[in-house]
């Protein structure tokens, strides 16, 4: 779970926007993109936080490396590239967001330890390797649909989760991803209120329907990918 963040030193508004969202979900946890960590003072505050960052490849890797990001705080998304997962449980990453069976054969192979695993709404709900483990669901969210959106998914994943709760395995955190990183880094605090309050209402709903233990919740913006960010990297 994301920690506290301490409130000194003029935190930025992430801090603001944390504090939003847990009023209403009391310990939910933030997922940063990689991509918005250009600023000096963001990425600062988030290492120095502990906040969870996502990452999706190689680029994103190398900027969280220039960062000092510490691999505890990476979730991994699996893509199309799977050399980069590699890469990544070289470095430490131990969390990773899978959608496909090549994802999960890939991770397996890498392996020399235990990884943390979180399932996609497109996912296979089997992993079959022992050295994988469930530790939640992850969902993408469209949210031209605005807050219905979110709480869409997380109904969707509460679903899922009772699925695997027969199955033996009870989930007990999911993860939504959606949105711009400008609805949590500048002050966007009726969008977001919106937003949290639906999933606070969908959990609720859904767990009294699917029968299932309300999980902790993360959530995070996508990842910026309609333009290129220009990374303050010094040049190799």
């Amino acid at each position: 779970m994301t920690p506290v963040p301490d409130t000194s030193n003029h935190p930025p508004r992430l801090h603001d926007s944390i504090q939003l969202t847990r009023r209403v979900i009391a310990g939910a946890g933030y997922g940063v993109p990689a991509s918005a960590l250009n600023d000096h003072a963001l990425a600062a505050w988030v290492r120095e936080q502990g906040i969870t960052v996502t990452a999706h490849d190689d680029d994103d890797l190398d900027f969280l490396q220039y960062n000092r990001i510490r691999s505890s705080q990476i979730v991994f998304r699996c893509g199309p590239a799977t050399g980069c997962m590699r890469r990544a449980v070289n470095l430490g990453v131990f969390r990773f967001i899978v959608r496909t069976e090549q994802h999960i054969a890939r991770l397996g192979e890498c392996a020399q330890r235990t990884l943390y695993v979180y399932l996609d709404d497109r996912s296979p709900l089997v992993l079959g390797d022992r050295r994988l483990k469930v530790v939640g669901l992850h969902s993408d969210v469209d949210d031209s649909g605005g807050a219905l959106e979110w709480a869409s998914a997380a109904e969707r994943l509460l679903c899922r989760s009772a699925l695997l709760k027969t199955c033996g395995s009870p989930i007990h955190r999911i993860m939504l991803s959606g949105g711009s990183t400008e609805i949590w880094l500048n002050d966007q605090a009726p969008q977001l209120t919106a937003i949290v309050n639906a999933v606070d209402d969908a959990l609720r709903d859904g767990c009294e329907r699917w029968q299932v233990a309300r999980p902790a919740v993360t959530l995070a913006p996508a990842a910026e990918t309609s333009r290129v960010l220009v990374r303050s990297m010094p040049a190799a």
